[in-house]
């Protein structure tokens, strides 16, 4: 397989892997397979008995997965003719994916899985969620790299991208947080979980709660301005950015309103993960635009 093919799929396989892991987290299924890792239960192929054994297996088994294309790439960067931006970009994608095997690990074995409530786990999580978004730009990156060699990527990271790039790692963070809290301290309903946020004699999670929407809206805002420059100064395309902006607004405050529902959190984590991948997709462009415009 090319590169180019290689990181499509790796890409897929990142994305199928963020989503299986919110699964795991979102119906308690982390010790499915026990406390053992890369084995499930002691067995390389367990029996998959209970539902939980088959979310965390199912899991474990995409992450490989993305493990074993993202090492072929790794091998395949060395080939002469591979130019020295797309190693450099290869190099920390190795980086993000074996750190996110690293992590996934210790969760397992350190059993904070599950109902843990541990200060570790609660550190963990938004480190995992962090690493992804680390992770999917890299795969990003050198999907549009190996996609079309002659872009120039010398001033993507400008003001504004440190800014939205800060603003999205806020946000995941929080937002795993969150996710965390409505696993382990679930509120009756929406008015009961509202003040419980704003009760000092909370669990604390249940208290950050309240810092997800805070930085999503000021991302979201962010977003829709960065848009609108991207549009105006470069002539870039920008309406996905807009639409998943307001997709994945409308689904956050959704599944707040219902008290939290797993099939929207899992598909209101897939949107946020698709615009930060479509942000930097379209980010890359910006140099090449400029050029073709001063022509």
């Amino acid at each position: 397989m090319t590169l180019f093919n290689l990181s499509k799929t790796g890409l897929i396989l990142s994305i199928l892997s963020i989503i299986a892991g919110a699964v795991v987290r979102a119906t308690g299924s982390g010790n499915g397979c026990g406390s053992s890792w890369p084995s499930c239960n002691g067995q390389v192929i367990p029996s998959l008995n209970s539902a939980s054994e088959q979310i965390e297996f199912s899991h474990r088994s995409i992450s490989g997965l993305l493990l074993i294309v993202t090492l072929v790439i790794f091998i395949k960067s060395f080939h002469p003719s591979v130019p020295n931006i797309q190693k450099k970009v290869i190099k920390y994608l190795t980086f993000f994916v074996l750190f996110e095997a690293l992590i996934g690990a210790v969760i397992v074995l350190y059993e904070w899985v599950g109902m843990n409530s541990s200060l570790p786990r609660v550190a963990a999580v938004p480190l995992h969620l962090v690493n992804t978004f680390g992770l999917l730009a890299m795969y990003t990156v050198i999907f549009k790299l190996t996609r079309n060699p002659e872009i120039d990527i010398n001033n993507l990271i400008d003001r504004n991208f440190k800014i939205i790039t800060l603003l999205f790692i806020l946000t995941g963070a929080t937002g795993s947080i969150a996710a965390l809290a409505d696993v382990l301290f679930p509120s009756e309903s929406f008015i009961a979980g509202l003040v419980e946020d704003f009760d000092s004699t909370s669990e604390l999670l249940t208290r950050l709660r309240i810092l997800h929407p805070i930085a999503s809206t000021i991302l979201s805002v962010e977003l829709f301005r960065e848009s609108r420059r991207l549009k105006k100064s470069f002539e870039l395309i920008t309406f996905q950015i807009d639409t998943l902006v307001i997709v994945g607004v409308t689904l956050g405050v959704l599944n707040v309103l219902i008290n939290i529902n797993i099939f929207l959190s899992v598909v209101h984590l897939l949107v946020a993960d698709l615009l930060w991948i479509t942000y930097i997709y379209i980010s890359m462009e910006k140099n090449s635009k400029k050029i073709l415009k001063n022509k």
